[in-house]
């Protein structure tokens, strides 16, 4: 864990790796001096191994008809991680995002992972996270068949567009790439540091050709069977709730979306207590007086923990991933292929939760915390010089919901049972002629994604729990009252129990056509056409069950109501009059079965254990009954028809693309200069339908409450929305060698675009309309709606390369580049926007949905240097080494924090990231360190309670050691983590959201190939 910018170790690796470069560059770059002709004798070299990768790597680059990086695999199974996003982790400007340990998705140049494309051979990744994400999760992609990955950051013509960031383009093996019939099998067990348990890594793969060669067949199939554990300890999120330090120094400025910057920049000019009382507001159609003055007091409101709580989260992960590939050259022009890719996942996961809530004042005492007033703050809450509570008492008291020790402390346990199966079937064929290229590849891909999850929640009251946060750490720890010890079951007084189903069906057919014609002329080398066509779609049910009617009363709640029945389930246990129940209880409920954060020495005061519910054993006991997926999909409504449930959302995208592009060569200045340049025009069309909820909010006076109202559900109903849009995407590169076949400078330009998450798109809203009738006075409430936004434009930018590429050896590169995105639309989520027409009947109403912006601006810089060092004498030969450093910046983002109104950093982008990677590979010895790194980047700009949320840097080391044993076996050891890095995740300063360990992974393993 590291919260610095370019840490030492990295800085004394990077300058390292450049000081050998220098000291040893007149001996390797003399290596390229000699031709054949300087000599009578032509000695042959075959390069083998992590070297010749790396010159392939090499080759592919100063090849590329635009910038890009690669990572290449000169043998079956050798590829340099398991995990595809860590291996892309390595390359320049990509950044890592990871899970559990694992890598999950990547930014490329500080672009979010949904706005890069990720293709395989020329085919779309589907995303499978259960939402309709586009990214794809990098740990259903097997590394052992990869052969290549190009990350390309510019853009030509003939690339699929939806990557602003970047493509990354993953090319497996076919099977007559092979020269003679090749087999291997891999078998390795994988432990954690967290887990007692070794479990399997198993890949098969086997090739060989039929009927004079033309046929070849080609199988791969992996197992992998993987336990992950995550330790989690933190405050979940910051709230601010009273003044409770009394200072007169403000927490912050006021700043609030939902009055507008005028009415948020005449309460943040008061600067005191007093001053907040003489504010008059003028236009109480926005806000009222009375609202105003009490929001400016809110100023001097201090950041307190709101859920300080431990966490541990295990999972076993089995995944399966099996390829079948056939491939046939029916003359030397003509071949054809086919192949069926088969991906499984079955993961359970559960979460144990043991911690408190502090949602509202009344947790500590009766009453209002008034500023200018220390008596009426309680006795226990200490706030630091930054305005953070870091510790506080929970009061006595008994009654009420959240007041005092009220059902104060709770232990759960969630798990989570999801299985996903995809099935991607593609193939095409290849024309090659003496000037004439044709390739055309068809593909279908469908993912079904099946979730189902049961949670218990054993609650206790805890007065007087006192919780206190480390003053430099922000971790929290938890002292009880006599009496009143959570490890006792005694302590706990309810039960509750719930089920929470949810699938989601994906597909998506692809049909691609390539032409390539090579000209005969003094200027123009080649032209590139063709077409492509993808219709894709999202389904998506989650718990489902809405009002069909209200009846004649047209209020929901009544008895004339019809509704389905729900597939959700939430019921509760009351243990203080269920003696039966709570004493069944203690054979139902365990200890934390091992350690709390084992193996991490930078916290300390954490429990070790506490009583862990667990899940199947309580649901044995209080039964299970409609625990499933029936009525998910349709159900009985209560007039005993049956109704089909509304979805979360179904969304289908039909996109056609057709694409020019003319490369060019010629000389000036006696510079030789080639490139290309076209165009690319996609018209996109989504239609769009989702669940619009209408609430009314109603009057309901009482005696003690005159101005007392209740929100009544009216409604609920599909919406659908059919919008299309067209984008014209010009592209240009251009190089030249300024010392031939060594020296090259690129330039490039582009227009790029890469469409919003579906998510967004979805015109699912929830609306509440006011109908009071102006009976509350002084009241500033309008109608408004939470919604997606299918009428979003997709992000859309202009991109800028230029790089200079040194290659003085097939074994080295130097290379330094600079890059700048324009981004001219983008997306910004939870945007308060007044008087929109949403459903287009002429009424106005306040929307809260995603929207687009304009104007923000990415640069940076990329330096990159691996080189072998042959030059070395004797075993010292085999070492080389790949490093490289990304420096990037944003501007103009045009994200605030709702906090305080203050601009955020672009989500996603670090501002530095780098890796050193040393290897090693000569005679039987295969060795690889890699040391990965990034500075702080933020998460996202709101969580929950409206805070930005910011994740620390962090630096990750691996290590992986082969031996190469006679007859085709190689032994190797793997680890992950070595350093044992930790994450952390903040709302700024102490304020901890959550710190997270995955604990160090080793595999050991063994190959067979031949």
């Amino acid at each position: 864990m590291s919260r610095l910018t370019v840490p030492s170790l990295a800085r004394y690796l990077l300058a390292s790796s450049c000081l050998i470069s220098v000291v040893s560059a007149p001996v390797v770059f003399a290596q390229s001096t000699e031709t054949p002709g300087d000599s009578e004798t032509v000695e042959t070299v075959v390069v083998t191994g992590t070297r010749a990768s790396l010159a392939s790597a090499i080759d592919r680059k100063r090849r590329a008809g635009t910038v890009s990086d690669s990572i290449v695999a000169e043998d079956v199974g050798q590829f340099p991680d398991k995990n595809v996003g860590e291996a892309l982790s390595r390359i320049t400007g990509v950044q890592l995002s990871r899970d559990f340990g694992e890598g999950v998705a990547v930014s490329i140049r500080g672009v979010e992972p949904d706005l890069n494309r990720v293709e395989i051979n020329g085919l779309s990744v589907l995303g499978t996270n259960g939402e309709g994400s586009r990214g794809a999760d990098f740990r259903e992609l097997q590394a052992e068949l990869i052969q290549s990955i190009d990350v390309f950051k510019g853009f030509t013509a003939d690339m699929t567009e939806g990557g602003v960031g970047g493509t990354v383009s993953i090319k497996t093996r076919k099977p007559l790439d092979f020269k003679k019939p090749t087999y291997s099998a891999t078998f390795s067990g994988q432990k954690l540091s967290l887990d007692d348990e070794w479990t399997p890594r198993i890949s098969l793969f086997g090739t060989r050709k039929f009927l004079d060669n033309r046929l070849g067949v080609l199988f791969n199939a992996t197992f992998d069977h993987v336990n992950t554990r995550q330790d989690y300890t933190g405050n979940t999120e910051w709230a601010r709730l009273a003044d409770f330090d009394q200072s007169p120094e403000k927490t912050v400025d006021y700043y609030n979306t939902a009055y507008g910057a005028d009415v948020s920049r005449q309460i943040a000019d008061v600067d005191t207590w007093g001053g907040c009382s003489s504010l008059t507001s003028s236009n109480t159609s926005i806000i009222s007086t009375a609202t105003m003055r009490s929001q400016c007091l809110t100023q001097w409101w201090d950041y307190t923990p709101r859920t300080a709580r431990y966490r541990v989260w295990d999972r076993e992960d089995k995944r399966l991933s099996a390829e079948l590939t056939l491939q046939y050259r029916i003359n030397d022009q003509w071949s054809v292929w086919g192949s069926y890719n088969k991906n499984q996942r079955s993961q359970r996961l559960n979460d144990r939760n043991y911690g408190t809530a502090f949602t509202a004042v009344n947790r500590l005492k009766t009453g209002s915390i008034v500023s200018g007033d220390p008596a009426s703050v309680p006795a226990g809450i200490v706030v630091d010089d930054n305005h953070n509570v870091i510790a506080y008492t929970v009061s006595t008291r008994l009654a009420g919901v959240t007041v005092g020790g009220n059902d104060a402390f709770s232990t759960s346990s969630r798990d989570f049972q999801l299985d996903i199966d995809s099935d991607y079937v593609s193939g095409g064929f290849n024309y090659r002629g003496d000037r004439l290229a044709i390739e055309f590849t068809g593909a279908h891909a469908e993912s079904t994604y099946y979730d189902s999850t049961n949670g218990v929640t054993l609650t206790a009251d805890s007065p007087g729990l006192k919780v206190s946060l480390d003053p430099s750490t922000g971790v929290p720890s938890f002292t009880f009252a006599p009496g009143y010890e959570t490890s006792n079951l005694s302590a706990y007084n309810s039960l509750a129990v719930q089920y929470r189903p949810r699938e989601n069906d994906i597909t998506e057919d692809q049909f691609k056509l390539d032409i390539d014609y090579d000209l005969d002329l003094p200027f123009f080398t080649k032209f590139e056409t063709g077409a492509q066509y993808r219709k894709s779609g999202s389904l998506l049910y989650r718990d489902s069950g809405y009002i069909v009617s209200t009846g004649p009363d047209l209020i929901a709640g009544t008895a004339d109501d019809i509704r389905t029945i729900s597939a959700r389930i939430d019921r509760t246990y009351d243990l203080t009059t269920n003696a039966a129940l709570l004493a069944s209880l203690a054979g139902a409920v365990t200890d934390l079965p091992s350690s709390f954060f084992d193996g991490y020495n930078d916290v300390s005061g954490q429990a070790s254990n506490w009583l862990v519910p667990d899940t199947a054993a309580i649901l044995k006991l209080v039964g299970t009954e409609g625990f499933n997926h029936n009525n998910l999909r349709q159900a009985l409504g209560t007039d005993g028809k049956v109704y089909p449930q509304i979805p979360v959302h179904d969304i289908e995208e039909e996109v056609k693309a057709a694409y020019a592009k003319l490369n060019f060569e010629t000389g000036l200045f006696g510079l030789e200069l080639d490139g290309n340049f076209g165009v690319r025009v996609v018209s996109t069309s989504v239609l769009a339908a989702g669940l619009l909820q209408r609430n009314e909010r109603r009057s309901t006076p009482t005696v003690d409450n005159p101005a007392a109202t209740t929100n009544y559900q009216i409604s609920n109903s599909i919406v659908s929305i059919d919008e299309s849009y067209t984008d014209v995407l010009p592209s240009f590169n251009l190089s030249t060698w300024l010392i031939p076949n060594e020296l090259t400078v690129r330039v490039g330009w582009a227009k790029v675009m890469a469409r919003p998450k579906m998510t967004d798109l979805v015109p699912s809203a929830v609306c509440t309309f006011d109908a009071t009738g102006g009976a509350i006075a002084d009241d500033d409430f309008v109608d408004i709606c939470s919604a997606g936004n299918p009428g979003l434009k997709p992000y859309r930018a202009d991109q800028f390369d230029l790089s200079g590429e040194w290659y003085p050896n097939r074994d080295t590169q130097f290379s330094v580049g600079l890059f700048h995105k324009d981004i001219k639309t983008y997306i910004l989520n939870r945007t308060l926007v007044r008087n929109v027409d949403y459903f287009n009947d002429g009424n106005v109403i306040d929307v809260t949905m995603p929207i687009n912006g304009q104007g923000a601006k990415i640069k940076g810089v990329e330096v990159a240097f691996k080189t072998a060092f042959t030059f070395l004498p004797g075993v010292f030969n085999g070492f080389g080494i790949d490093t490289n450093y990304t420096w990037s910046e944003a501007e103009n983002g045009g994200l605030y924090s709702e906090l305080d109104g203050s601009e955020l950093p672009f989500p996603g982008l670090s501002e530095h990231s780098y890796n050193v990677s040393l290897w090693y590979d000569k005679g039987p010895i295969n060795a690889r360190l890699a040391y990965n790194g990034r500075t702080e980047y933020l998460v996202t700009a709101a969580d929950r309670s409206g805070k930005p949320v910011y994740r620390d840097g962090s630096e990750y080391l691996d290590g992986k050691i082969t031996w190469k044993a006679s007859n085709g076996v190689s032994l190797f050891v793997e680890g992950k983590n070595l350093t044992g890095t930790a994450e952390r995740a903040t709302s700024g300063d102490i304020r901890l959201n959550e710190l997270s360990w995955p604990g160090k992974r080793v595999f050991v393993g063994v190959t067979y190939k031949r």
